[in-house]
């Protein structure tokens, strides 16, 4: 997007004509606190400011950033160029008109890429060994968090495979793009697959071969990394008053700290101290669902009763709080009022691709389908490298 704006009549120097400015944007700085520390003119800084934000949110600036001014002989502003991350790039720039307002074009190189593996101990585990950033692993875990808790049910001896892009800017590493091909293939049971599609509709989702959405309404597990210390049972010891009685939940070892997230689309019903669970939140759910969080060591900031989450929202963080040996976290859902076992219940997908749409969706998969093995194949190879050109108007988000 393009915007053109007269120049400014008069201008208050503060700093010499002819001057090339460069600034950085410090922790809790503002844009235009940064601009007057670097002594830039009133009038040049509130025009930057104000035709910048046609483009740029401010609000959204991050420590680093940076931004370098150029200023002609009697003052006047020629160029501000303002860097936000590789792919992020704004100038206000003289023109004969005036100013004109634009995000600039970005040339990347993309490559396509496999990685194939083995679990040994974790996924994470076996991840680390291909040298690429945790970033990877994590997006590809959440594919399958509705199908698949990396946490409890991986073995020694089961396989993955994904393929995904890779950007680099002047031949260097910018980000990940999205996976386009997921596989999971566990020594017990059937290999999952998943597929990005985005739909006529222009939503994009990951399906398995068959057209079955993979994100169900509920997360398998609500931690990224946690590993079960005790399971859903109706005679269980408890470890501190060693009172056999029903367990109707399951404890999630995790760091103090770790990040819990909201298994699904909720509504806050209770949130504060009770008893032996220590800290707890209590989220309702449709379809007569309630999940219950126990023994956190503080609430997400702002968190209140009545109030609504997302499903991955993040609610609270792992602790020892109430009767507990250790930092975890007591996972239990409720199902119209009788506890189930959180890792036996199944969840329809959220939508199934049919007729035309199907039939696109395997024509589109097909090629990625092919490529998509996991066993024995190259831990890690290029399938393909091309160019792409990143405007205002591209959908790229990295990982």
């Amino acid at each position: 997007a393009a915007a053109t704006v007269p120049r400014p009549r008069s201008h208050s120097p503060a700093v010499p004509a002819g001057l090339t400015i460069h600034g950085t944007i410090l922790p809790g700085d503002t844009f235009a606190a940064s601009l007057k520390r670097r002594n830039v003119p009133d009038d040049i800084r509130a025009l930057i400011v104000t035709y910048l934000s046609k483009e740029l949110d401010f609000r959204r600036l991050k420590p680093s950033d940076r931004y370098t001014i150029e200023l002609d002989s009697q003052g006047r502003l020629v160029r501000c160029t303002y860097e936000s991350g590789p792919l992020d790039i704004y100038t206000v720039s003289s023109s004969e008109d005036g100013y004109r307002v634009r995000r600039a074009a970005i040339e990347l190189e993309r490559r396509t890429m496999r990685i194939a593996g083995r679990i040994e101990t974790s996924l994470y585990a076996s991840f680390a060994g291909n040298n690429e950033d945790m970033r990877l692993v994590y997006a590809f875990a959440d594919i399958f968090a509705s199908r698949f808790d990396f946490n409890t049910e991986t073995r020694a001896g089961d396989q993955y495979c994904l393929i995904f892009d890779k950007y680099f800017k002047n031949g260097r590493f910018v980000g990940y793009g999205k996976i386009l091909a997921a596989v999971y293939d566990p020594v017990d049971g059937p290999p999952i697959e998943a597929f990005y599609y985005v739909t006529k509709e222009k939503i994009g989702s990951y399906f398995d071969a068959d057209g079955r959405e993979l994100g169900a309404s509920f997360i398998r597990s609500p931690l990224p990394v946690g590993r079960v210390t005790s399971r859903f049972s109706y005679s269980r010891r408890h470890p501190i008053t060693g009172v056999v009685k029903p367990h109707l939940g399951v404890d999630l070892a995790a760091p103090r700290g770790t990040p819990i997230m909201a298994a699904a689309d909720g509504r806050v019903v209770a949130i504060g101290r009770n008893g032996g669970n220590g800290l707890q939140i209590i989220l309702a759910h449709n379809g007569g669902y309630k999940t219950y969080y126990g023994h956190l060591s503080r609430f997400r900031k702002g968190l209140r009763k009545g109030a609504m989450v997302r499903k991955k929202d993040i609610i609270g963080y792992v602790g020892a709080t109430g009767m507990a040996t250790g930092p975890h976290l007591d996972y239990r859902i409720q199902k119209n009022g009788v506890f189930k076992n959180p890792f036996a219940l199944e969840f329809k997908p959220r939508s199934v691709l049919r007729g035309d749409e199907l039939a696109r969706f395997s024509r589109k998969i097909s090629e990625l389908r092919g490529s998509a093995v996991a066993g024995d194949t190259p831990p890690k190879e290029i399938l393909r490298v091309g160019n792409l050109t990143v405007t205002s108007s591209t959908n790229l988000v990295l990982l």
